[in-house]
């Protein structure tokens, strides 16, 4: 079993001119003042602020960052009105929905992150045909966020691309270039605005501070066979789905109320043709925040003729707390489904019902030290029946963390991770019940700029 980091990006080779924008716009970010803070961020995108203080500029611009019309996003480009979370807390590092990056003037704003991930883990198998496996890993990823906008200060059209760098330990060749963000968007600020391009849909489901995309924890007690199931967040069409495009119409009606309605329109890597729909509303009324969310994909095969699809729809909500700046919390719920037929026959094993249910809370200890923690159950039930057992085939997936988290000058986040996961196989058709228990540990240095 190999250890998949970065799995569902697509990888592209970036032209030798592309290093020279780099290097440039790395120029003008190197001349930021490391005293004071910046834009929180996670291992996906977008990311978020630690802070808005006044502006020292134009639209809060900072001459000493710039060069010519390029300069590091500002604070002001991180809204937080309503509050987003505590601060250096992990639902600050989502954008709840709100314009982002907001930047109300004509120029080209770079931000960014990277972060190193040094972790153990051990793989307990139960069934006794499998091996159970220790893992030693570490892997990192920069992300590079460029954004240029052209705006009146109420009307704009923004584009942005992230370009990431990729350490992998399972590649013959570990570190790839790739993108996450490739979008152009217009509208009025606060108002609304019609995005295209490459991004994700507004998050349902939060995880807390462990649980992070793309680590040992985030996949749990896997197995070497058979599927775990994964926490289901309304996360279907949330992601990129491969190789498929997006568009979306965000409305913003009040302060504390906004909607998307997001489509996803393309391929997959497996040669099928995919479209989506994604409406998601969030009610923020700062301390307190319900979001809600449902979506429906399919997938078919391109040739004409093929019989064939994949179906995937769901549900979900989430209710969030927040006593700023020492407590937030939340919990989650969300149910799904999915059902596959191949040359017009339906794929028991493959087509299941899911739900997850889950909890989270962080908590400061000091001016710079949190501490926090979550668990999350999933439980998975597919269609192929076993008459002898009298049901069908159905797993469950407890996943437990804990977290420590230090910030140094605003920007440095240095946290621990400890992770613990519990797998059921109820399986049938003759094989023998089993179960998988999965123990890591992972700490994680990230800078923000």
């Amino acid at each position: 079993m190999t250890i998949a980091v970065i799995a569902q990006a697509r990888r592209a080779s970036l032209a030798p001119s592309l290093a020279l924008v780099i290097v440039s716009l790395l120029a003008s970010v190197a001349q930021a003042d490391d005293t004071q803070p910046v834009g929180d961020a996670t291992s996906t995108p977008p990311a978020a602020a630690t802070a808005t203080p006044p502006p020292t500029g134009p639209a809060g611009s900072d001459p000493s960052l710039q060069l010519g019309p390029i300069e590091r996003l500002p604070f002001s480009g991180y809204p937080n009105e309503p509050v987003r979370g505590i601060p250096q807390g992990s639902l600050k590092l989502t954008m709840q929905g709100l314009q982002f990056p907001y930047y109300p003037k004509t120029g080209i704003a770079v931000s960014g992150y990277s972060w190193v991930d040094t972790g153990y883990e051990a793989i307990n198998r139960g069934n006794a045909n499998e091996s159970s496996n220790r893992f030693f890993v570490q892997q990192a990823q920069l992300v590079l966020r460029v954004t240029p906008t052209l705006s009146d200060g109420r009307w704009f059209v923004q584009t942005q691309a992230e370009i990431v760098a990729n350490e992998q330990q399972d590649e013959p060749a570990p570190t790839v270039i790739n993108t996450y963000d490739l979008w152009i968007k217009a509208g009025l600020w606060k108002v609304f605005d019609v995005q295209v391009g490459r991004f994700e849909s507004w998050e349902i489901y939060h995880r807390g501070m462990g649980l992070d995309r793309y680590t040992l924890e985030y996949n749990g007690a896997t197995d070497t066979n058979l599927s775990v199931p994964q926490i289901y967040g309304v996360s279907y069409a949330e992601f990129f789905p491969d190789e498929a495009g997006a568009a979306a119409v965000h409305l913003y009606p009040a302060s504390f109320l906004r909607f998307e309605l997001l489509g996803r329109y393309g391929q997959d890597t497996g040669g099928n043709n995919l479209y989506a729909v994604r409406p998601a509303g969030i009610l923020d009324l700062g301390l307190f925040k319900f979001k809600v969310g449902a979506e429906y994909l399919e997938t078919m095969p391109q040739a004409v003729g093929q019989l064939g699809y994949l179906k995937q729809q769901g549900a979900g909500a989430g209710l969030q707390f927040i006593l700023d700046p020492y407590f937030e919390a939340g919990i989650n719920g969300a149910y799904g489904q999915q059902r596959e037929s191949m040359a017009g026959n339906v794929q028991a094993a493959a087509s299941f019902d899911t739900f997850s249910v889950g909890a989270f809370a962080n908590v400061r200890i000091v001016k710079n030290l949190l501490i926090g923690g979550g668990v999350d159950y999933t439980y998975l039930q597919d269609k192929q029946y076993d008459s002898t057992l009298g049901r069908d085939q159905n797993f469950d997936h407890w996943q437990v963390f804990g977290a420590i988290q230090y910030v140094l000058w605003n920007r440095l986040y240095i946290k621990n991770v400890l992770g613990y996961a519990l797998a059921d196989f109820n399986v049938n058709e003759g094989a023998i019940p089993f179960e998988n228990t999965m123990y890591s540990e992972r700490l994680r240095v990230e800078y923000l700029f």
